[in-house]
């Protein structure tokens, strides 16, 4: 198990290499791509929300850290985030942030750990 620092840094040092490495670009039609073979972060990625966050869940399975995607509404607009014990790592931020401090986000729907594992809705 991880310490909480331990833990902070590992996803600071993703959500930051991801980031550097990600241009948002809207899609005309919602698709999912999977980060490219071999992805280590240093890999441009050209992507909505979704893409950003199936990168950044790469890395963390790299890293062995449990991670759930999180379906949300921000301004009745569908976006998607990575979440990790409390922690959100979101394109829009520019770091890590705790998923209470995210007031304006409506939390909808949460994957399980897992591929495959099915989502369920978030209650209150």
């Amino acid at each position: 198990m991880k310490t909480n620092d331990s833990l902070k840094a590992i996803l600071l040092r993703i959500h930051y290499k991801v980031r550097k490495h990600f241009v948002e670009r809207r899609e005309e039609v919602e698709r999912w791509q999977m980060p490219p073979q071999g992805y280590n972060g240093e890999q441009l990625i050209l992507d909505d929300c979704d893409g950003f966050c199936l990168a950044v869940r790469k890395l963390l399975r790299k890293a062995a850290v449990p991670s759930r995607l999180v379906y949300c509404e921000i301004n009745g607009m569908g976006h998607l985030v990575v979440e990790v014990e409390g922690w959100i790592l979101d394109n829009r931020q520019s770091t890590v942030v705790p998923n209470r401090l995210l007031t304006d986000y409506r939390w909808l729907r949460i994957s399980g750990f897992e591929p495959g594992e099915p989502w369920r809705e978030v209650l209150g």
